[in-house]
This record gives structure tokens, C-alpha cells and sequence, in this order.
């Protein structure tokens, strides 16, 4: 009955009647038309018109058409004309569109973000002679 096929490239949809409460993790793309009420950490997160995040989110890319009220943390964020963010920005990229609304700090990164959508590396072991 169920395929062990690859994974598709098709987003996961939290459509405008749906509140999640508590942490989410995806390894893929969620469009959020919805709210989220807790930690998001994601491999790539589009907050439409109307979506919210109440929390934290990691992702490798952010796009904010929506809300946010929390800390963001990746490589790409694009706020878009409707977006409104209450947090701080840690980015390697960052594109503003005229009209977005920011209240927070925005940090570029001097080394690349890692968030917890990336497997992190092994830490090598130093051998001594």
C-alpha cells in the first residue's frame, strides 16, 4: 500500500482555519496561511497574508508575507510589503521590501547560521602524538 519512494518536493499546507500549539519540525517546505504558536524548525517556511508565528523559527529559508513575534534564525529571510516582524533577525541574506514592518534587531551572521533542519557535522578528534 505505501511506497518507499523519495520524498516529493510538494509543500506541506497549514491552511487559515488551522492553530498549531507546539514545536514543529520538517525536514521539507510548509506554506503557513494558519498560525503556529510555538518553536518552527524547517528546511524553508512561507508565512502567507494571513499566517502567524508566535515563536521561534529555524529554517535554511524564510519568507514573510504574514506575522511574526519571535526570533528568526537562517540563511535566507525575505520580508515581503505586508510582513510584520516583533523579534530579532539572525541572517546570512536578508531582502526588505518597501512597507515591511520590522521591531527588532537584525544580525547578519559572520559564520553561516546552522539551524536544526542542517545534520550537523561529527566534531573530529584531535590525536595528540
Amino acid at each position: 500500500m505505501f511506497s518507499n519512494k523519495k520524498k516529493n518536493s510538494f509543500p506541506s499546507i497549514i491552511s487559515s482555519d488551522v492553530e498549531i500549539s507546539g514545536t514543529i519540525n520538517n525536514s521539507g517546505t510548509i506554506q503557513l496561511e494558519g498560525c503556529i504558536i510555538g518553536e518552527v524548525n524547517v528546511q524553508s517556511l512561507t508565512i502567507g497574508n494571513d499566517g502567524r508565528v508566535e515563536g521561534d523559527i529555524n529554517a535554511q529559508e524564510v519568507i514573510v508575507k504574514g506575522t511574526v513575534k519571535g526570533t528568526i534564525k537562517a540563511k535566507k529571510v525575505v520580508l515581503e510589503q505586508s510582513a510584520s516582524v516583533v523579534g530579532d533577525i539572525f541572517h546570512d541574506t536578508i531582502s526588505i521590501q518597501e512597507g515591511a514592518s520590522i521591531q527588532g534587531s537584525m544580525t547578519q551572521a559572520a559564520k553561516p547560521v546552522v539551524t536544526n533542519t542542517e545534520e550537523k557535522e561529527p566534531k573530529k578528534e584531535k590525536k595528540t602524538a
